[in-house]
């Protein structure tokens, strides 16, 4: 995993959300049982700024529910 992906979801592994591992993409899971696909090496350019962007709509969508 690339070190700024790595960076950007460690404070949802200390906020206790789990990473399994896949063959392509790993999965973290948030304690609220909502899950995203993280990309192990990705080849898009916008890869990050997705990944952010996913991240901060399943904040959003956890906040509410």
């Amino acid at each position: 995993m690339r070190n700024d992906i790595a960076q950007l979801i460690a404070p949802y592994i200390a906020a206790g959300a789990t990473l399994r591992p896949g063959k392509k993409h790993d999965v973290l899971i948030l304690p609220g049982g909502r899950r995203t696909g993280i990309p192990k090496s990705p080849s898009d350019w916008r890869a990050l700024r997705n990944l952010r962007a996913q991240l901060k709509r399943l904040q959003a969508t956890h906040a509410v529910a």
